[in-house]
């Protein structure tokens, strides 16, 4: 279609822009005359008078349209179970909104268009548009006065018009607020409670204050004015007023490559990128620890560039705003650094030179389960040790024995009496779990490990109730009514805030009648069997794992994790 058919009769052509994005919609061109503009591409046209323009404006938008967002958004909270896919919509989210362009705006009274090309295409058009009439005017009766001389007779050289700011402190402050919020939720939801939605909702909406911020930012830098002082600054100005203090506006700045870099802003960014290094280490090692220490770093940062942009004033004003600084750092640094301990994690573990397998003495390592909850403030490991009886060539080489190591790391400090409670308890759990009768308590003590821990030990004689002892995959077939020892031994270790709790079981003796008829045991067929048969041929007794178990439990070590 040829545009200049539609042009009236004195109506002239002054410029034309291809390629032009309109609405986030490619394609267009735009065609500007004496009178009109036109706008068109494949499917539609717009023919605007400009003296009809109401207003024209420049302002960053968007690079990407909006409804990317609408499937950024529900991605991210479908794969919240997934860090890797959540981490990558999340960043598509937050690319879109700060992947901004500029853009000519052009209202009338109904609609607006926004324009995107380079800047200096949009200043061109601009000034055509400017051009060819008075922009906004409001015609009634009369005519437009295109040429008139200054009543005052005075040469104007410029006209200042006052402008202020907007608000930049508060939509950052509510940003940090929310975001502080929903990093509680996290943390809460180490703990095992369902927190995601929650997390991700004030996520959200701490992520909608930073884009909020950064456009009252964008917008105070293309106007060229100072931001609003927020309710912080007024009331220090207050105070300062009140002491007959002047106010000198934080603002040193510095040159590196012709490039302006404005101290106190440096010092934001580099404690906002060391605090999201911390929390992206934290939610991937599932540890405080990294977040602490991004805090002990990132802070001092923070504090060191708000006190080079006072940089110059008195001396006296830099030692207090020195001293100032240091104290917030303080305050907030030291707390951090009195939490990292209680963060490590910490496990037990039998050195491998005792673990020899079947080339050995037949003890292997065959279960290791590690569980952390409250990004390490508290943790239990889980080790299994067994002899299946069995030498490398399968040959019979003592009975199947199995030795429990539980660590479990508390941020408190356990009594004795508590450790035995604790003891007791993990006993009983393990007789119901192997179905054992404990038949007698045969010995009671204390001893010293490898590492110089003092224990609590019991021992007792059991009878096992099933044909096989074991957990999970592994269980080894037993007699059932084969005579069985127990052992279960705990002890502290302050330095890593562990109770450990150990608990063997071994096999000492088995009828072999039960293998080869399948029926119950000589005591259940015949009253008083041992008293008929005081040296029954087919009772074996051998205590070597049972020994060997006594022996490994002492060479436990605890260890850091961390």
């Amino acid at each position: 279609m040829d545009i200049t058919d539609k042009f009236l009769p004195n109506e002239k052509f002054l410029k034309k822009y291809d390629d032009i994005t309109i609405d986030g919609k490619s394609g267009f061109s735009v065609v500007v005359t004496n009178l009109r503009i036109f706008m068109a591409n494949k499917y539609e046209m717009w023919d605007i008078q400009t003296d009809k323009i109401d207003y024209l404006g420049r302002a960053f938008i968007p690079r990407f349209a909006w409804w990317w967002q609408v499937i950024f958004i529900p991605m991210a909270m479908i794969m919240v179970g997934n860090p890797a896919l959540f981490a990558l919509f999340m960043f598509l989210s937050v690319a879109r909104q700060y992947i901004r362009i500029e853009a000519l705006i052009i209202g009338i009274y109904s609609k607006e268009w926004k324009i995107s090309k380079d800047k200096e295409t949009l200043d061109l058009m601009s000034d055509n548009i400017r051009s060819n009439s008075i922009v906004g005017l409001m015609r009634s009766d009369g005519k437009q006065i295109l040429d008139a001389d200054n009543i005052s007779g005075e040469e104007i050289t410029s006209l200042e018009v006052t402008l202020v700011g907007e608000n930049e402190s508060r939509a950052l402050k509510l940003a940090w607020m929310f975001a502080i919020v929903s990093f509680l939720f996290y943390y809460l939801g180490s703990f095992r409670i369902g927190t995601g939605f929650w997390t991700f909702l004030f996520a959200a909406t701490a992520f909608g204050f930073f884009v909020l911020h950064r456009d009252k930012r964008k917008t105070n830098e293309f106007r060229n004015v100072k931001a609003k002082p927020g309710w912080t600054l007024q009331a220090w100005c207050f105070i300062l007023d009140f002491m007959n203090i002047r106010f000198i506006e934080a603002n040193w700045s510095f040159k590196i490559f012709d490039t302006k870099i404005e101290a106190r802003r440096l010092g934001y960014q580099l404690c906002s990128a060391s605090l999201f290094i911390g929390l992206l280490f934290t939610h991937t090692q599932a540890s405080m620890i990294p977040l602490l220490q991004s805090i002990c770093v990132g802070v001092p940062l923070y504090c060191a560039g708000r006190v080079l942009a006072g940089i110059p004033r008195n001396e006296w004003r830099m030692v207090v705003r020195t001293a100032g600084a240091a104290f917030v750092a303080l305050i907030i640094v030291w707390p951090c650094l009195a939490l990292i301990p209680l963060y490590e994690t910490a496990s037990v573990k039998i050195p491998k030179s005792y673990i020899q397998g079947d080339s050995g003495n037949g003890w292997k390592n065959v279960m290791n389960e590690h569980e952390v909850v409250g990004l390490g403030l508290a943790s239990s490991s889980f080790v299994l040790y067994a002899d299946d009886g069995m030498d490398e060539e399968e040959n019979q080489d003592g009975f199947p024995a199995l030795l429990f190591i539980i660590a479990i790391k508390v941020p408190i400090n356990l009594e004795e009496r508590d450790m035995l409670d604790v003891l007791d308890k993990q006993f009983k759990d393990m007789a119901i779990e192997q179905e054992i009768n404990l038949d007698s308590e045969i010995d009671k003590g204390s001893r010293i490990t490898k590492q110089g821990y003092s224990t609590q030990y019991s021992i007792y004689n059991g009878t096992a109730k099933t044909d096989e002892i074991g957990l999970g995959g592994y269980n080894r077939s037993v007699t059932e009514g084969s005579e069985s020892r127990y052992i279960g031994e705990v002890w502290k270790a302050p330095e890593y805030d562990l109770i450990v709790v150990a608990m063997g079981i071994a096999i000492i003796s088995e009828e072999e009648i039960n293998d080869q008829t399948g029926i119950g045991t000589i005591d259940d067929l015949i009253d008083d069997a041992k008293d008929l048969i005081p040296n029954n041929p087919n009772d074996t007794t051998d205590t070597k794992n049972w020994l060997e178990l006594l022996e490994l439990i002492p060479e436990a070590v605890c260890y850091d994790t961390t």
